[in-house]
């Protein structure tokens, strides 16, 4: 116990005088040896000296590697959910020829080929942080009426063709009906979350089975108590908002901007929702792709988090074996589903790849799946006969709709086409084999040509005239297939003329058909009195996987310069090596005055149409000072500075800029070239911005 010192005052234990803490006295064990669970005791004299002959025993300090066990056991462990393995939820998926058990599966009698043979999982224990979490995502469908307004309006002007309003309306009706569930007056907002998100938390690892004979109304109930719908709905809103022009009135009350992040936010927290339980199967998929798309909308492709989701994305799809035909296993609707999600996922995939410049990590080569139907979502869903009837329209060679419709599936088959094209075109692109690489490049082009010839009449692109029956939606579609050929063409010519360091010729005709183009739309545009934003960047290179396709009323710019810039770049150089030698007479695959005019008029609509508070607008306006520079020196005849004035910063600058080595000077052929290959990894407008894949 306690014993007063020589001044009064009762002594401190041991623990609290060693430690120099206060001590409140308490017999036996003072309050905080107590709290600390401390050995407490009192030495009647502390400071008295130790009899001879008697050595205390010395402390013994010793040195734990921080990794090991040891640094665990002496820490308070308020996590100790870190140390429990977690369950998960889901079978291991898709299990291929070579997987362990694919001896077992082809051996046991009476299980069919590719049936997956495993165990039951205990229960997933759920955090309480996990649970408020959640409600604090559930408290935003306070404006689920709201978020339905804007996907309403999204849908009104422009069609899906991966998930479609069907798949869309089911979404938002089962998340609606698990809201209004808890309806109940004395429960505010903040409590009705935390018991949804309570419910979610012991319902969503149950299994998603979906069997052959599995029904619509059957699908929706199995979606219901799932983080993975919330996350869709939160997604496709925040897509939508990227679609809806941003001065629209629904936006007078919440910001479209705002919303996305938002939404790009709460995807990633139910995307970890799911990774927690191990949780695989379609509406993650779903979950995933569309995830990829928003985050690229939102940070560009450049940011390093949509390739990150990405990766997530191409392991789950081939874990759930959308890599392989399942029509033997799930309803029709599904199995169309699974087609367009592939394609889609491809083809995203192949756009950050073309974009970066990286390897793709979906090879087509391991995929085997049917081409998508060209049938509305509509007729997908539909009853038996229905379906039957639309199938039955559809050309039989060719699997093409016969009444020319191009909002049916025309965009998820022209997808596929183009991206497993463009994976060829990729492969030589970013192969550093030059062994026949003319002869490779050739035969590409001519693969090109034939796959563009053999598509139906309707998917060809001409330049309409005005009061045409194909509306400006459509003919932007079929302006985009137009671009796509070419510019997988630009590509592999482009990359013969890096590796071998030559000009070929057929780049410059190339280069003039794209800018032509883009010239002819933009005009036709003009003339129409049409909103003429929608030409601006949109790249044909993702605009296939778009569900908004071109939208003329939308400031997306990414045509003017993929493939407008790098294609104004080949003509601006070879207009300045012509001059520079000199060139006399007129060259009828390069002429002058149309090089010249064409290359005017797109310099002007780069600072027309893409307005100042645009991610781009720093690239485009460089792009035309390098254009208008190369016009100046051709068309004065005097040797021009090698600088150009930046109005942003009032300074001279050299059009080296960032990614140019020092000294290289502005009139030699390939500077611009040089330049934009270097610039184009800084644009932070996204690519993606019209893969809107609901």
């Amino acid at each position: 116990m306690a014993t007063p010192r020589r001044n009064g005052q009762l002594s401190s234990c041991e623990p609290c005088r060693t430690s120099k803490l206060r001590c409140d006295h308490t017999s036996p064990v003072c309050g905080r040896c107590e709290r600390r669970d401390l050995p407490c005791t009192y030495h009647p004299a502390p400071l008295t000296q130790v009899i001879a002959g008697i050595r205390p025993k010395k402390k013994i300090r010793v040195a734990r590697d921080s990794t090991g066990p040891g640094i665990i056991h002496g820490l308070r462990n308020d996590n100790s959910a870190w140390t429990r393995k977690k369950a998960s939820a889901s079978a291991p998926g898709f299990l291929g020829q070579t997987s362990y058990s694919d001896v077992f599966t082809d051996i046991s009698s009476g299980l069919p080929a590719g049936t997956i043979h495993t165990v039951g999982h205990d229960a997933v224990p759920v955090d309480s942080k996990q649970i408020n979490l959640g409600a604090q995502v559930l408290v935003l469908l306070e404006n689920l009426t709201f978020y339905r307004e804007v996907v309403t309006t999204r849908f009104k002007k422009y069609k899906g063709w991966t998930l479609g309003w069907p798949m869309t309306n089911l979404i938002f009706t089962v998340v609606e009906e698990m809201w209004d569930s808890l309806k109940q007056e004395e429960m505010d907002t903040s409590a009705r979350a935390l018991l949804m998100s309570r419910r979610l938390f012991e319902t969503f690892t149950k299994d998603f089975e979906v069997h052959l004979s599995t029904t619509w109304e059957e699908f929706k109930i199995a979606s219901s108590g799932r983080w993975e719908t919330v996350g869709l709905l939160f997604i496709i809103t925040g897509l939508a908002t990227d679609l809806v022009p941003h001065d629209d009135p629904i936006f007078n009350t919440m910001d479209a901007k705002s919303i996305a992040i938002t939404a790009s936010a709460v995807g990633d927290i139910c995307i970890q929702f799911c990774d927690n339980t191990g949780i695989v199967n379609d509406l993650v998929s779903w979950l995933l792709l569309h995830q990829t798309s928003l985050l690229a909308v939102v940070y560009g492709e450049s940011d390093f988090r949509p390739w990150r989701k990405l990766g997530d994305l191409s392991t789950t799809v081939f874990a759930l074996g959308l890599h392989q035909d399942s029509s033997a296993k799930v309803p029709f609707f599904l199995v169309e589903l699974r087609k367009r999600t592939m394609v889609a996922a491809f083809t995203v995939d192949k756009v950050l790849a073309t974009f970066l410049g990286r390897p793709p990590l979906i090879s087509w080569r391991y995929c085997n799946i049917p081409m998508p139907l060209d049938l509305s979502m509509e007729e997908i869903v539909a009853d038996s006969i229905i379906r039957d009837a639309a199938i039955a329209r559809l050309d039989e060679n060719s699997g093409w709709n016969r009444e020319g419709s191009l909002t049916k599936g025309a965009r998820a088959r022209i997808a596929l086409i183009t991206s497993v094209f463009r994976e060829k075109v990729l492969e030589m692109s970013l192969s550093w084999q030059t062994e026949n690489l003319s002869q490779k490049v050739e035969e590409l082009s001519q693969e090109s040509r034939r796959l563009r010839q053999d598509l139906p009449d309707f998917l060809h692109w001409r330049m309409m005239g005005e009061g045409t029956a194909v509306s400006g939606v459509e003919e932007m579609f079929l302006f985009e297939i137009h671009l796509d050929f070419l510019y997988n063409d630009f590509l592999l010519y482009r990359t013969l003329g890096q590796r071998t360091q030559t000009q070929p010729e057929e780049i410059i005709g190339i280069s003039r058909e794209i800018l032509q183009s883009l010239i002819m739309i933009v005009s036709k545009r003009t003339r129409c009195a049409e909103a003429i934003t929608g030409t601006g960047w949109a790249v044909s290179v993702i605009t296939f996987i778009s569900t908004a396709d071109w939208h003329s009323d939308l400031s997306n710019h990414h045509q003017l310069c993929l493939p407008g810039l790098p294609a104004a770049g080949v003509l601006s150089a070879e207009l300045l090596r012509r001059y520079r030698l000199i060139v006399q007479g007129n060259d009828p695959n390069f002429p002058r005055s149309e090089v010249i005019q064409n290359l005017t008029l797109f310099a002007s609509y780069l600072d027309t149409i893409i307005k100042p508070d645009e991610g781009n607008y720093r690239v485009a306006l460089q792009g035309q000072k390098a254009i208008r520079h190369v016009l100046d020196q051709v068309l004065s005849g005097e040797q021009v500075s090698p600088t150009i004035n930046d109005n942003n910063g009032g300074i001279e600058r050299s059009m080296n800029d960032d990614h140019l080595l020092d000294g290289v000077n502005i009139d030699d052929h390939d500077l611009f070239l040089t330049w934009f290959d270097g610039n184009m990894q800084q644009m932070s407008e996204s690519w993606l911005s019209w893969v809107n894949l609901t």
